[in-house]
């Protein structure tokens, strides 16, 4: 792999901003193959985890990544999307790519797509996780964490043969309008990382029509299922900075706060037990590995209660039904008033998500300054407050107003202006939060 004379880091992200976010739509997987064939398959040389589901893809991949460097394990992670930097999805025990390893391989794909017509046919999501293969392959990687972009079956990441493990985590609406409108038909898609003769383990508390997907396309592929007994599980606390529990009588605890990310843990656990099969992986890497496991935006708390004082800022990227719904259930946890400070990208369905915090808030702060595409302020206060009065019939008052600015709005919450603050609907909210 030679570098191009003059071909730097801001050459390498202009030529990956070049391509669009989705490329040309796709109906199998011979658009991916076809340039991973172009670069040599480094897929093939490598050993995969592969991670697909609503919510909690990105917090199980960073809890068995952590196993696995505790492990002492050569394990590369690629996630989606990035909050701080673009590198940040493509990680070598837990160190970003380093520039020049990240333009030299971006000067590589160059030059072998320019053999192509239709190169612009392809993704932004394809070429960077080309990016990372080929990057993990030349570091020698003894184990990758590969977390799926959109849905499973036809995702690009779903060129690898033959995973160590699949992993399917919590399911529920989102991107319906690529996936399907029910949970039967998006499970489909997510249950399309299943491979023949591959375990795969599925998160608890899934809505049952996934368990029945998921447990009838095992049973094709003649994959063993595990989904993890609540028998098993008894949890200790769930209160923020205090999330622990015991599983088959070991105890855990955790970095990342809330029940759903206790569901996360144990999905991660049981991987472990099966990649005992091919690593050494002791019990100590494990609960070591889920202490360390931090994501942000994840109920990423900013500000704790200090000297008298009851503020907490959270702030939280969950933006479907089911991912506003878990921080809901934490945000139950904390004192009342709190204040949330939301914004939503125009494609999302807020009228089924949002709602969700009525009951655990008592005002919505309306932003939309903070990335482009985004829902106006005005257009998501009316949603809002709409959807409130639908719901609490008996109550005659207003909940959502307009917010001056995201960086207004974010030093008020940190000056305690707010009390009790939550930031939320989105990650790009959550990116834009975290550059300031």
């Amino acid at each position: 792999m030679t570098n191009q004379k003059n071909f730097g880091f801001d050459n390498a992200m202009d030529f990956i901003m070049s391509f669009s976010r989705l490329g040309k739509k796709v109906n199998d997987l011979s658009r991916v193959k076809r340039l991973l064939d172009l670069i040599d398959n480094p897929q093939d040389s490598l050993r995969f985890i592969h991670i697909a589901g609503t919510n909690g893809k990105g917090s199980t991949a960073e809890m068995i990544s952590e196993i696995l460097y505790d492990a002492g394990i050569k394990t590369g992670i690629f996630t989606s999307p990035y909050i701080v930097e673009f590198r940040d999805r493509i990680r070598l025990m837990g160190k970003v790519i380093p520039k020049d390893e990240l333009a030299e391989i971006c000067s590589y794909i160059k030059s072998r797509l320019e053999k192509l017509k239709d190169a612009d046919d392809f993704s932004g999501f394809e070429i960077t996780m080309a990016i990372a293969l080929l990057y993990f392959k030349k570091a020698g990687c003894e184990a990758v964490v590969f977390e799926t972009g959109l849905g499973g079956l036809l995702d690009c990441t779903n060129v690898i043969k033959r995973p160590l493990v699949s992993v399917i985590t919590s399911i529920s609406h989102d991107h319906t309008a690529i996936l399907g409108k029910t949970i039967r038909e998006i499970t489909v898609q997510k249950a399309g990382i299943i491979k023949d003769g591959c375990p795969v383990i599925l998160s608890i508390n899934n809505p049952d029509e996934a368990v029945d997907v998921v447990s009838k396309t095992a049973k094709e592929k003649g994959s063993s299922l595990i989904i993890p007994k609540r028998s098993d599980l008894a949890i200790k606390s769930t209160r923020l900075g205090d999330t622990s529990f015991e599983y088959k009588g070991i105890p855990y605890s955790l970095s990342m706060s809330g029940e759903h990310q206790i569901s996360n843990a144990l999905s991660a656990i049981e991987t472990a037990y099966l990649l005992k099969k091919h690593f050494t992986i002791t019990e100590k890497n494990i609960q070591t590995g889920l202490k360390k496991a931090f994501v942000i935006g994840r109920t990423e708390v900013l500000a704790y209660p200090s000297n008298g004082s009851s503020r907490y800022v959270i702030l939280d990227g969950g933006h479907n039904d089911g991912g506003v719904e878990a921080l809901a259930k934490v945000l139950n946890e904390i004192p009342k008033p709190i204040t949330a400070i939301v914004g939503s990208l125009a494609r999302k369905n807020v009228r089924d998500s949002l709602p969700k915090l009525f009951e655990s808030t008592d005002k919505i702060i309306c932003v939309d300054d903070f990335t482009s595409d985004t829902i106006p302020k005005q257009e998501l206060c009316d949603i809002l407050n709409e959807e409130y009065t639908k719901k609490f019939t008996s109550e005659n008052k207003i909940i959502a107003f307009c917010g001056k600015d995201t960086k207004s709005e974010f030093q008020k919450a940190m000056s305690g202006e707010y009390q009790n603050t939550v930031i939320c609907g989105t990650l790009y909210l959550v990116s834009y939060i975290k550059n300031l």
